[in-house]
C-alpha cells in the first residue's frame, strides 16, 4: 500500500517535471470493463429493438433516437427491462424464430443495465451509428386489403381503458393465405398495443 502511494507520488512528480501535466491513458484496470456508452453500446441496441415504436409519430410514448431523448428515461428503461415489460414480445417461441423478434439478449440487457448504473454516459459522438431509416406509411408495403373498425371508438382524455374487443368483418367468401399483417391505429399516441386473432 505504501509503495503504491509512493508510486503515484513519483508519477505525479514526473508528470509535473516533464511537462506540467499528468496524462493518463484512459485504460481500464485489468478485471474491470469500461462502462457502456450511449453512442457506442446503447444506441445500436435501441435502434435494433426499440425505435420502430419509440420515435416521433409512432406508438411509443417517447422517442429513443437520440441521447437527449433517452437520457431522461434511463432509470425507467432499467425498471422496464428488469420487469421484462420492454421491449414487448408475447410470442412463445425460441429466440430467432421470428425475423422481427425484438427481445433483448442477456448481453444486451446487461449492457443497458450497466449503462444506467454508470450514470448513463453519452460517449464519443464519433461512435454514434447512423439513425435507422423507416418507411412512412405501411411497413409491409401496399396491402391487398385494409379492414377498419365499423365505427370509431371514443377515447377519453385521461385514464386507463379496459381491454376492448372488436369484431371486424372481412367479408371474405373463401379461406385466404396471409403473408403479412400490420395494425396502424389512427390515434397512434393513445393506442398502446393491439392483439389480433
Amino acid at each position: 500500500m505504501i509503495w503504491m502511494r509512493m508510486g503515484w507520488a513519483a508519477a505525479l512528480v514526473a508528470g509535473v517535471w516533464f511537462g506540467g501535466t499528468l496524462v493518463t491513458t484512459g485504460a481500464v484496470p485489468a478485471g474491470q470493463s469500461a462502462a457502456p456508452t450511449f453512442t457506442k453500446d446503447v444506441a445500436p441496441i435501441l435502434f435494433r429493438n426499440c425505435t420502430s415504436c419509440h420515435r416521433p409519430g409512432e406508438i411509443g410514448p417517447m422517442s429513443l433516437l437520440t441521447y437527449a431523448d433517452v437520457r431522461p428515461y434511463a432509470s425507467s428503461i432499467k425498471e422496464e427491462i428488469q420487469a421484462g415489460h420492454m421491449p414487448p414480445w408475447h410470442a412463445d417461441a425460441p429466440a430467432g424464430t421470428f425475423l422481427n423478434d425484438r427481445r433483448l439478449s442477456d448481453a444486451e440487457k446487461d449492457t443497458l443495465l450497466r449503462w444506467v448504473d454508470a450514470g448513463a454516459p453519452r460517449g464519443d459522438d464519433r461512435d454514434m451509428p447512423p439513425a435507422p431509416t423507416y418507411t412512412d406509411g405501411w411497413t409491409i408495403g401496399a396491402p391487398d386489403v385494409v379492414f377498419s373498425l365499423p365505427e370509431a371508438y371514443p377515447v377519453p382524455a385521461s385514464g386507463t381503458i379496459d381491454y376492448q374487443y372488436f369484431e371486424v368483418p372481412t367479408n371474405f367468401t373463401e379461406d385466404k393465405w396471409i403473408q403479412a399483417i400490420e395494425v396502424r391505429p389512427d390515434a397512434r399516441d393513445v393506442v398502446h398495443h393491439v392483439l389480433v386473432y
